[in-house]
């Protein structure tokens, strides 16, 4: 039994010089370990080291009375003055320990945590909106168009999409610069932005091109809302670099049909009717025809 309470300490202090040993392997491996990190291994270390320094003193102590290491060593040792050494150790590296938890750790835990959210906001927001306009991208406004198309089908509610094109902006390019061509798009984007309700969304999808998808909406109410916007936009006037800019926009309009195929069959009609639009002579408003019927194989 006195060598099981003599050798217990070295057992402790053994299964701790792993722990530190642990600690120092990952650090030399992980040089670049940084942030709450490296501030938990310093924490582990200080609380390893306090933890030997004791034991190995307690174990010195132990061995001696019991004879494993000069008696002598017990009477100096077991001094009140020295024995309370280990314990104002222990309140020390319990006070270094909770100061820097308290003052470093928690505090960088949390900041890390709130950058750590923020990089994930703006991956997201990288991944759906557009950096010019500020608005939807042609991805994100096809994956909500899918989820709206989904809705009213099952719900027998009306949906409507709008393709947006503003006219000759090649010409404000080339004349202007690019410069030029990036206030006509933001302009344009911002006069739609006025215009939709909060259910509406508006997307850019092209280079010049914009969507709105309009749930809650016929085809022919979608039609009266397109002529008001094209009319807005036309009667908007800019002044870049000194220069009078009007700026035009054709659109196209495609309602929801109950014989529409899916997302992709409602955008590329829509589609379609702002090319005729375009073809008619710009700064247009065209509908979709309504989709042909799919034939269905009757059943033999």
């Amino acid at each position: 039994m006195s060598m099981a309470a003599a050798l217990i300490y070295w057992v402790i202090v053994l299964i701790w010089l792993m722990v530190l040993g642990t600690i120092v392997f990952f650090y030399v491996r992980n040089p670049h370990t940084f942030g709450t990190t490296r501030l938990l291994l310093a924490v582990l270390s200080i609380d390893t080291i306090r933890n030997i320094v004791e034991n190995v003193y307690f174990g010195l102590y132990f061995g001696s009375r019991y004879e494993f290491f000069p008696a002598s060593l017990a009477a100096l040792m077991g001094q009140p003055i020295l024995l309370i050494i280990p314990k104002l150790l222990n309140v020390l590296a319990g006070s270094v320990v909770l100061g820097l938890l308290l003052f470093r750790w928690l505090p960088l835990a949390i900041q890390e945590r709130w950058h750590a959210q923020r990089r994930a906001s703006d991956l997201e927001a990288l991944a759906t909106i557009d950096f010019l306009t500020g608005l939807y991208n042609r991805r994100h406004f096809e994956a909500l168009a899918g989820i709206e198309f989904a809705r009213a089908h099952r719900y027998m509610r009306p949906l409507s999409v709008l393709m947006i094109d503003v006219d000759h902006f090649k010409n404000v390019n080339d004349r202007l610069g690019h410069a030029a061509g990036d206030i006509v798009l933001q302009d344009v984007a911002a006069l739609c932005r006025a215009n939709i309700r909060e259910s509406d969304v508006l997307a850019r999808v092209g280079g010049e091109e914009f969507a709105i998808m309009l749930p809650e909406t016929t085809q022919s109410a979608a039609a009266q809302f397109a002529e008001r916007l094209r009319a807005q936009i036309g009667r908007n006037v800019l002044v870049i670099f000194g220069e009078k800019v009007r700026v035009t926009v054709s659109i196209g309009v495609a309602g929801c049909a109950p014989t529409a195929a899916g997302t992709q069959d409602l955008l590329r009609r829509a589609d379609q009717a702002l090319y005729d639009a375009k073809n008619a002579g710009r700064n247009k408003v065209a509908i979709a025809p309504e989709p042909e019927p799919r034939l269905v194989a009757a059943a033999e």
